[in-house]
């Protein structure tokens, strides 16, 4: 179950005024985030999402410092994200919500690598997946406008996004009245299969099989690279259960210390607050510079 804030969280700071001394000077360092709203905008069609140039150029340089581990942590799937993100190969991957993982090279360079193959669906997951594919064809049938009577106002321009795991159907774009008939068609599926997810985001709903979290994915991040600290970067509410998981490892002392900050305006219990991915760049230039100035100071 996704995690919830109970308040609208902190207000807006600038990237100048987070607070990012205990990252850049931590022992060891894993920095995860957030692709879609956090370094890329959001787009109308997700296949066109890119980093912002400036994250992207941070995050490679982050990813090469010593003691430095950069991870994305996704709804997409990970073929997907790796695809569209063109992270660097030391970057580790979290996808499909949790479900999926992919911990490649190390950022030392080192060769210690520590792969996970993704899970295999069961026979009642894939039962459930087909029932999502099914449900889902019948779309445009219920749409506003589809039976001929009137217009359905782009409605007919929805797009479906297939993951291993789950079926997204995206509504960004589309009129109002279009896009809550399609939510509401799409959660009637849960009626007959109640063990299917319904994942609320930023313009979609999605239906997913499994029931893994971001929380999850922060966890196993957590076990595999064993960091002093970490942060996390995240927009939406799917990202709640990442701040929720941070939080809880550094509360029971796994972790010295934790960052977590909300990209936007949504309610949030996130410690920080940043505007967009624009802002995002600029804090993550700060901790390049910050921590290349640590790590310096530490060699010397």
């Amino acid at each position: 179950m996704t995690s919830k804030p109970t308040a609208l969280g902190p207000a807006r700071s600038t990237p100048a005024e987070v607070v990012l001394r205990d990252l850049a000077t931590a022992e060891s360092l894993l920095l995860a985030l957030d692709f879609d709203g956090v370094l890329a905008p959001l787009q109308d069609d997700p296949s066109t999402s890119r980093m912002v140039p400036e994250s992207a150029a941070a995050i490679a340089a982050l990813a090469g410092l010593p003691r430095t581990r950069v991870a994305l942590v996704s709804g997409r799937d990970i073929a997907t994200l790796r695809r569209l993100s063109a992270a660097p190969d030391s970057a580790w991957l979290i996808g499909s919500h949790g479900a999926e993982a992919e911990l490649g090279i190390d950022a030392d360079g080192d060769g210690d690598t520590a792969e996970f193959r993704p899970p295999e669906l069961t026979a009642a997951e894939a039962d459930r997946l087909a029932a999502i594919d099914a449900h889902l064809d019948a779309f445009e049938h219920t749409l506003p406008g589809a039976d001929g009577s009137g217009d359905a106002d782009g409605a007919s321009d929805f797009l479906i996004e297939s993951k291993p795991y789950s079926r997204t159907v995206h509504t960004r774009g589309i009129a109002p009245e279009a896009a809550a008939a399609l939510h509401e068609h799409a959660t009637e599926v849960v009626e007959e299969f109640p063990d299917i997810r319904v994942i609320e985001g930023h313009d979609i709903t999605e239906l997913a099989v499994k029931q893994a979290t971001k929380g999850d994915g922060i966890r196993l991040l957590a076990r595999a690279g064993e960091p002093t600290a970490m942060g996390y970067l995240g927009d939406d509410v799917t990202d709640e259960d990442a701040f929720a998981a941070l939080d809880e490892l550094t509360d029971s002392h796994v972790l010295d210390s934790g960052l977590t900050v909300k990209v936007g305006s949504a309610q949030t219990r996130a410690a920080w607050r940043i505007a967009d991915p624009a802002a995002v760049a600029v804090l993550l230039g700060r901790l390049v510079a910050e921590r290349t100035e640590f790590l310096r100071t530490v060699h010397d």
